[in-house]
């Protein structure tokens, strides 16, 4: 994918096999000139610790209470603070983000894969697949060329009694020959009818490397572990 999605020296980048870099909004605004992409990242509040033990052995739970959702992310994964976002080009602010796979490449910092989560407008099925081919988008274009991105029928899906959807996209680089991003990345967005509305939890990651030098991509159970964890809170 492009750029981090972590943390970063007090910003947050995207992660994902090599995403692209998006901006870094900070309180006293954005240099435009560091907005090459659709996506950007903003900032709201502080991780609290949670209590509760993952299903996973060795895995952290993600709680997010304003989308009340949660899910699980494998333990060597790097949660971002909780005053820290990124808002796609559908418009659907991610918090409570964490990325994986951090690499160095050309001056810049890259990564393998990342998960966020927030409340979408409309149907879970139309919320998951405009967000799905948004993210695919924001992340493995370039500024000249869109990525080419293929999206799923919408799975229904019902956990601990509430009833959604899972959507995954498929894309490829719009730069196949990029020494720095992946050549190919799944977005899968699993989204839930909640208290708060739509919940979403998006999972992102390269699934084909290229011939960016950077760690493997996450293997695809992990990934549908993750997918599989997410539950809604009362």
């Amino acid at each position: 994918m492009r750029k981090r999605v972590g943390v970063a020296a007090g910003a947050l980048v995207l992660v994902a096999g090599s995403f692209a870099v998006v901006g870094v909004l900070s309180p006293g605004g954005a240099d435009p000139g560091d907005l090459p992409s659709a996506t950007s990242v903003v900032s709201t509040r502080t991780r609290e610790p949670v209590p509760e033990a993952p299903v996973n052995g060795g895995w952290q739970v993600v709680l997010d209470p304003q989308a009340r959702l949660s899910y699980e992310v494998p333990g060597e994964w790097v949660l971002a603070e909780d005053d820290q976002s990124l808002e796609s080009s559908s418009g659907v602010r991610l918090g409570r983000l964490a990325d994986y796979g951090t690499y160095s490449c050309q001056g810049a910092e890259y990564g393998r894969a990342f998960s966020g989560s927030g409340v979408a407008e409309g149907t879970p099925d139309r919320a998951a697949s405009e967000l799905a081919a948004a993210i695919a988008a924001d992340q493995y274009s370039d500024a000249s060329q869109t990525a080419r991105v293929t999206v799923s029928r919408a799975t229904p899906v019902v956990r601990d009694g509430a009833r959604g959807v899972l959507v995954r996209a498929e894309a490829e680089s719009a730069e196949p020959g990029d020494q720095c991003v992946g050549l190919r990345g799944t977005v899968t967005v699993v989204a839930l009818t909640t208290p708060a509305g739509t919940g979403v939890v998006v999972v992102a990651a390269d699934t084909e490397a290229g011939r960016a030098q950077g760690p493997e991509p996450v293997a695809p159970e992990d990934l549908k572990r993750i997918t599989d964890s997410v539950r809604p809170r009362r």
